[in-house]
């Protein structure tokens, strides 16, 4: 077993629903409520003729595949419980690739028994499209024996995964006994490798820069505080966390590395006191007096005006213009953090802004309609190539539409892609603009005191 999840089906599937067939959809009987087209939905993406082989890995456990909808339907309306969550969505993927379809249903039929059988209605298929064979689960929400919901290890993939390993280990299948459920996910991972931010590698620097100003546990909390962060550090909590400006979801220090435990930061904060005249107090900003101040690059930057003159200012604040400025994430204002892993985005949509010379939303919009006029005509025109591809053509010509075709799909990814950057850039300008205003308000604030504290000293 190389996978299991579970999530839930509130509403209609999305990006899912477009690609997989779905027959009901054609169906007399439609029912209008929004929640049991959702339940249609996935029931329909999960029994797919084209990825089941005509539905022969395609199994019910306390229902009948042909009429599971309606059964899971009237469950529901017996015991008054239609709202909310219809149903879950889960499958099993298999690492090996010689295990035959029989095999990998019937591993499906008994970890589905197991786990949802005694109480639950469970439609469970067998997915062939793709390298590594997968079964897929759909269970109805509310219990045919009780009414009541899926809860606890019904539901929870870190409990019943335990179970998927048991079954696959018996069958002679892959698992892994020795999972680290705190790791980081690939994706973040592979950032972090590649040196770009994360979630986790900006709160690392913000701890070490914290850490590095204090003596002791309130030391430290007031520098979390001044950048922004939020945090649960009580000496009788198992697992410290922090959550940055922007979350919801907190961060246990612990996932972060060896070094953030609670005893190695107690630790560091014991060794600061050892040297605590080394130690300067944090603080986000100093005032210097000048009789005179000579223009720097982001005064000329603000001097570029409109929507691009504001996307460069915003990329001087993160730090990322001019270049060769050095970066000091750990210091950088807790509005902006977030967007530094948006960097991508947001450097496609400064170079639209700069390549079309757009500076208002109006010549935005504008740009926008003749990308999206230009993308009518090539689809028009790919359809009609598509039309003559499928008449009788000589294989050179056919090799030539061909290639035609290929060219306006690319064509059409680029402009597509373009339509996405400029509803972006109208989404993201008004944020740039509200981040940038607070964060000049707060410099203000923190400078007037620091001019009042000038002042008294003299």
């Amino acid at each position: 077993m190389e996978v299991s999840k579970l999530w839930s089906v509130k509403s209609r599937l999305g990006t899912v629903i477009d690609y997989a067939t779905n027959p009901e959809k054609t169906s007399a009987k439609v029912y209008t409520p929004k929640q049991y087209q959702a339940l249609a939905d996935v029931l329909a993406y999960a029994k797919n003729e084209e990825k089941t082989e005509k539905e022969f890995y395609v199994e019910g456990i306390n229902c009948n595949v042909a009429n599971a909808r309606d059964q899971f339907i009237t469950v529901k309306e017996q015991y008054g419980k239609v709202d909310g969550i219809q149903a879950y969505h889960g499958y099993l993927s298999f690492k090996e690739q010689n295990i035959t379809p029989d095999q990998a249903q019937k591993i499906g039929m008994e970890f589905a028994n197991e786990v949802w059988g005694k109480r639950f209605q469970v439609v469970v298929t067998t997915h062939l499209n793709t390298q590594h064979l997968h079964c897929h689960f759909v269970i109805n929400s509310v219990s045919f024996v009780d009414g009541k919901k899926l809860v606890d290890e019904e539901k929870a993939w870190f409990k019943f995964r335990l179970v998927a390993d048991r079954i696959c280990e018996k069958y002679g299948l892959y698992y892994n006994p020795n999972l680290n459920r705190s790791k980081q996910s690939d994706y973040l991972t592979n950032k972090e490798k590649a040196g770009m931010p994360t979630r986790y590698s900006i709160a690392k620097e913000s701890i070490d820069e914290a850490i590095s100003h204090s003596t002791n546990l309130d030391s430290f909390k007031r520098a979390l505080k001044e950048m922004g962060y939020s945090y649960n550090l009580s000496p009788s909590r198992k697992y410290w966390t922090v959550i940055p400006k922007g979350y919801d979801k907190p961060i246990r220090l612990k996932n972060l590395g060896e070094d953030y435990t609670n005893d190695s930061i107690m630790k560091k904060l014991r060794e600061n006191q050892n040297r605590w005249a080394d130690i300067e107090p944090f603080q986000r900003a100093v005032y210097k007096p000048r009789q005179y101040r000579l223009q720097i690059r982001k005064d000329k930057i603000k001097k570029v005006g409109g929507l691009y003159g504001l996307y460069l200012h915003y990329c001087y604040r993160l730090g990322y213009l001019p270049k060769y400025k050095k970066q000091n994430n750990a210091r950088l204002h807790y509005l902006l953090k977030e967007d530094l892993m948006k960097l991508d985005q947001i450097t496609d949509e400064v170079r639209l802004l700069g390549r079309n010379q757009i500076d208002n939303a109006e010549q935005l919009f504008s740009y926008k309609e003749s990308v999206i006029k230009e993308i009518d005509k090539l689809t028009d025109d790919r359809t009609q190539l598509r039309k003559v591809s499928r008449t009788k053509l000589t294989d050179e010509k056919l090799c030539e539409v061909k290639e035609e075709i290929s060219s306006i799909t690319d064509k059409l990814k680029t402009l597509r892609k373009e339509v996405k950057l400029c509803d972006g850039i109208a989404e993201r300008s008004k944020v740039i603009e509200k981040n940038l205003k607070q964060i000049e308000n707060e410099e203000k604030d923190i400078e007037r005191k620091e001019i009042r504290k000038y002042e008294q000293r003299r």
